[in-house]
């Protein structure tokens, strides 16, 4: 009968306890590491996002403040016009002034007039374009404002000054680098633009709505001429930026096995597009958020007044009100296969094409740095 040692596979489950802690080790010193380049990457593209958007929003900003110009423009020719007619007796006015005084000094009649008369209707009509024109310098404000900071010397400006406010440790608790600070930033990480430029070009976002050739995308001239704007103005930006921190090893070593600080680096870049285009005919659209069939600027009326018959072969609620403002409502129709609309113009008509803009993720176009250069 044979009697075996006792313990001999003893050195066999040492051995194999100690390369499990030693894949262990690696394992977490690893996935740290793979878990700090996602956030790297993720930091990197929100914040190249995020420059763009600066770009974005002033571009859709002053469409916005361009187009309510256009609006108080349009309203105020209209206005206008019906002022110089009631001036002159006309446009469905009644000539009479009974109840009216005239003024010597004044060389004109004074209230109270009587309703529809042409020296109520005038009345009526000064102090809506005097409204108007208060509300046109103001829209002008906003596009004269809007336009100096969209351009492309106060855009790179900017970007430097956000990204300086998002990293600044004054947004981030230094202590704990797990933090994102209340602008969404992640604070593990030091932010450097690699590269910022007007863009040369994408796709087809170089020409806008009427085929006209978006400044500085390397076009001279169009079907309708040579643009004549100044190129250093708006042109559309790019940016390239990396997100990098020095990652400690969570174990940093295991008997003879001493782990290194990693680099954590994420590079992103984006610029901004038109993504939308959009055709806008006030009116004809229905307000989504007032009752049913009431339409985005709707007739305007501003006096009483007797509809006159020149204009018209139907009856008197056909008839076209010369002192009010008409933005038009006459629906247009789409051919998407030839890109164009199609409208039977038979009235006043305010139409306008608007484009949307956003920032979008594209490839990173700067030369790639040494780490030594975006890490701490």
């Amino acid at each position: 009968m044979r009697h075996y040692a006792r313990g001999q596979v003893l050195p066999l489950w040492a051995g194999a306890i100690v390369t499990t802690l030693m894949f262990a080790f690696l394992a977490i010193n690893y996935g740290n590491t793979i878990r700090y380049q996602i956030r790297a990457q993720n930091a990197a593209d929100s914040v190249a996002q995020g420059l763009m958007a600066l770009q974005a929003e002033r571009f859709n900003k002053l469409e916005v403040s361009l187009y309510a110009t256009a609006v108080e423009e349009y309203r105020l020719r209209h206005v206008l016009d019906g002022i110089l007619l009631a001036a002159n007796d006309s446009g469905g006015c009644q000539a009479a002034y009974s109840t009216a005084t005239y003024s010597s000094s004044l060389k004109y009649y004074t209230g109270p007039f009587a309703e529809g008369t042409c020296a109520q209707t005038y009345h009526d009509l000064t102090l809506e374009y005097a409204y108007s024109l208060n509300r046109y310098t103001t829209d002008a404000e906003l596009v004269n404002d809007f336009s100096t900071y969209s351009t492309y010397a106060n855009f790179t400006a900017d970007t430097a000054a956000l990204l300086t406010h998002l990293s600044g440790t004054a947004r981030c608790n230094t202590d704990d680098p797990s933090v994102v600070n209340v602008d969404g930033t992640d604070c593990a990480f030091t932010y450097t633009i690699l590269g910022e430029q007007k863009r040369a070009g994408l796709e087809a976002v170089q020409q806008d709505a009427q085929n006209i050739f978006v400044p500085d995308l390397n076009r001279s001239s169009s079907e309708y001429g040579t643009d004549s704007e100044n190129q250093s103005l708006f042109a559309p930006a790019e940016i390239d930026v990396t997100a990098c921190a020095v990652i400690p090893p969570l174990i940093p070593n295991f008997g003879p096995m001493q782990m290194k600080s990693q680099f954590a680096v994420g590079r992103a870049a984006a610029t901004t597009v038109q993504f939308e285009e959009d055709w806008l005919q006030p009116g004809a659209v229905n307000d989504p958020t007032r009752p049913p069939n009431t339409f985005f600027q709707p007739d305007e009326s501003y006096t009483n007044f007797t509809a006159s018959s020149s204009s018209t072969t139907g009856s008197t609620s056909e008839m076209y009100n010369w002192y009010g403002v008409d933005f038009g409502g006459n629906a247009a129709t789409a051919y998407v296969n030839y890109g164009v609309f199609n409208s039977a113009t038979y009235d006043n008509e305010f139409s306008v094409r608007l484009g949307w803009w956003n920032s979008v993720a594209i490839k990173p176009f700067a030369t790639a740095p040494a780490y030594g250069q975006i890490c701490p």
